[in-house]
């Protein structure tokens, strides 16, 4: 493993989860980066795990946001994730129980204080509750692509990707990621990936049917349905409109111009309540046809966001 890399599994001891169900002794799965003297927080979306380098490589680098001679990165697998952390089996998890875990972890490596917490999508809402729930600790949360509650229509296809794994825990969850695969995507991006095309590599269905069943395929294979039906329920349960501004972090959401699942103007809406409440709280825009999961698409572009809203606050100053 790459000198730069080390990876950790702490004991934080006995947790209760805001449903009341006691854990008698939790694990977290925690991968660190570089050696520099600010620490990030990355917190990873439904699938992803404490190993932020593999599924956001393009965030790291001298010139992208992460210099590792100047940034210590952190990834940690949410509680009840399936890449290292402890399982749940009884009850549900929450992203606060998430956060208060992380929080547990961060106390066991003796960091205090967090310069940057940033996430999209669920990781979104655990850097917005780190941001509530420990504002002491935490310089600045970034919510990328989620917004201060899951809405409806999310919960709604939460739901049937749910429902889909009850049937059968196997076809069911390649089900489940051929509907989320749709929800991550823009239609202006299918049009120009697939379009009516036939299949590319000569099977009788179209081509879009072939990359639904190769991301079926893949994430089979490293995926788990519990921790899946887990974690959409903990998207779904989030929901902070009425929890009071924090008072110190500064909040930046940004919204994705193509997102249907998370749209636009609903975390612009989210930026505006937290403003209007008291926060230091912001909105900016990745404008990208690669819908929801152009955070993960275009590192660049968001990079470039957050270095244009450090340059100004640092004039600002």
């Amino acid at each position: 493993m790459d000198a730069q890399v080390r990876e950790e599994r702490l004991g934080i001891g006995a947790f209760r989860l805001d449903g009341g169900q006691l854990i008698p002794a939790v694990e977290q799965q925690v991968t660190l980066y570089g050696s520099g003297e600010r620490v990030a927080l990355v917190a990873h979306a439904l699938t992803g795990s404490s190993r932020v380098r593999e599924w956001w490589p393009g965030m790291f680098g001298e010139n992208a946001l992460f210099d590792l001679e100047r940034w210590t990165v952190v990834g940690i697998n949410v509680l009840g994730g399936c890449y290292g952390s402890t399982p749940v089996h009884a009850g549900r998890v929450s992203v606060r129980d998430m956060v208060r875990a992380q929080a547990r972890a961060f106390d066991r490596l003796g960091v205090e204080r967090l310069d940057l917490v940033i996430g999209g999508s669920l990781g979104g809402m655990q850097a917005l509750q780190w941001a509530l729930d420990f504002p002491e600790r935490v310089e600045r949360a970034v919510v990328v692509g989620a917004h201060d509650h899951h809405s409806p229509m999310g919960i709604a296809l939460n739901a049937l990707q749910r429902e889909a794994i009850a049937i059968d825990p196997k076809s069911g969850l390649r089900l489940a990621r051929k509907i989320a695969m749709l929800t991550y995507k823009s239609e202006e991006l299918l049009n120009e990936r697939h379009g009516r095309r036939r299949d590319r590599h000569g099977v009788d269905r179209f081509d879009v049917e072939g990359y639904l069943e190769h991301q079926a395929e893949i994430f089979e294979q490293r995926m788990d349905a519990h921790t899946y039906a887990l974690l959409t329920h903990a998207m779904d349960s989030f929901d902070v409109r009425d929890a009071p501004a924090p008072q110190g972090p500064e909040l930046l959401f940004i919204g994705i111009s193509s997102d249907w699942l998370f749209r636009p103007q609903d975390v612009r809406a989210a930026a505006e309540r937290f403003a209007e409440k008291g926060a230091r709280s912001e909105y900016a825009e990745l404008r990208s046809d690669h819908g929801h999961d152009a955070f993960l698409a275009e590192p660049t572009s968001l990079a470039h966001i957050l270095k244009i809203r450090s340059d100004v606050n640092r004039q600002c100053s």
